[in-house]
């Protein structure tokens, strides 16, 4: 963990509606320092490229139902790329085990988990907070992609963008001024953003240099495992820069590009290679599938019929990082799947 920093307030629990009123009415809390202040060393954005930009919105505070989530009208669910800020508390009972002893709440959160989990903490509630002060002082938000090439609508229905803040002193990215803030690591668990990399990259590094937020040992309590979940979640970015660095090749098809399905059609009957992650799978009775996400409510299956190629599989690699599958394509009730009859033809590099 990061050495302990410089005491922030905490806000209280229960009190959602005037932390928020506080954020909008005093300057000297850090959440409504100016986006563009010199300590903060954020610079405007220029305009994105026309096929980048997905609309314009007017907004106020209401939109933001965490911190990175917003709910737009006429456009539903947004989930704000390049961050991952802590969850919200739903229940009364929730809020009073974490208040009452907040390492053994984590603890018990975690549980036995292989990787680190979400949960709802202070400073989910804090991100929540900060993000509704700089969506009301901005009035306006635009929602542009991270690229052409890669979908941008989840698995639930939202969708993914960058969000814009449009300020009278220039626009500004809500995941920098998040990150900046102390209200989020920069959230590579899907891979690097192609866009701004680097920008996201540096107010993490300036974050934690000043010790701000979850960066420190006081303030809203959080998440204790924040190392942990780094290594893992840059564990699986270097997944996708090896993928993205040979994407271009022949065959190669990832499952979140919107052209994946025709092109998994054009290739049947010859050999391709996947990129995806694991969803779901079937360990009993035969065959053994694995489904890899893919298009909404309909997943790519990964088919074997071999009990011992299955059982040399090294599952719980495959559940946590991204997954490669090599192998023929065939169609099974007209849709493309992949028959595996070795183990070499799945990996996690």
């Amino acid at each position: 963990m990061p050495p302990p920093i410089e005491t922030r307030p905490r806000p209280h629990p229960a009190a959602g509606g005037f932390v928020l009123a506080v954020l909008l009415t005093t300057v000297t809390l850090f959440v409504l320092a100016s986006p563009h202040d010199e300590e903060n060393g954020l610079e405007p954005l220029g305009p994105p490229p026309p096929e980048l930009d997905l609309g314009t919105f007017v907004v106020g505070p209401e939109v933001v139902t965490d911190g990175d989530t917003l709910r737009l009208p006429d456009r539903g669910p947004v989930r704000v790329l390049g961050v991952d800020c802590e969850e919200l508390f739903k229940s009364p009972r929730t809020r009073e085990e974490a208040e009452r002893d907040f390492a053994a709440y984590t603890r018990a959160r975690r549980g036995d988990a292989a990787v680190p989990v979400k949960f709802p903490t202070p400073a989910g509630e804090a991100a929540r907070d900060a993000a509704r002060a700089l969506v009301a002082t901005a009035g306006q938000v635009r929602l542009e992609r991270d690229s052409v090439i890669a979908s941008d609508v989840d698995n639930y229905g939202r969708t993914l963008a960058h969000v814009v803040l449009l300020g009278p002193e220039g626009d500004v990215l809500l995941s920098e001024a998040l990150i900046e803030q102390g209200h989020s690591p920069y959230f590579v668990k899907y891979g690097r953003s192609r866009r701004f990399d680097r920008r996201l990259a540096r107010a993490e590094k300036r974050a934690r240099a000043r010790r701000r937020g979850i960066w420190s040992e006081t303030g809203p309590d959080h998440y204790p495992d924040y190392e942990e979940r780094l290594d893992w979640w840059h564990a699986r970015a270097d997944q996708v820069d090896r993928w993205r660095a040979r994407e271009d090749a022949p065959g190669h098809v990832s499952l979140d590009d919107p052209s994946a399905d025709a092109r998994l059609r054009g290739l049947v009957g010859r050999e391709a290679t996947v990129f995806g992650l694991l969803r779901a799978r079937k360990d009993e009775g035969l065959p053994r599938i694995l489904w890899l996400r893919h298009l909404p409510r309909l997943d790519f299956p990964v088919v074997l019929f071999d009990v011992a190629v299955w059982d040399g599989l090294d599952h719980e690699a495959l559940r946590h990082r991204f997954v490669t599958v090599t192998g023929n394509v065939t169609l099974y009730r007209n849709r493309p799947q992949i028959l595996v009859e070795r183990a070499t033809q799945i990996g996690t590099n």
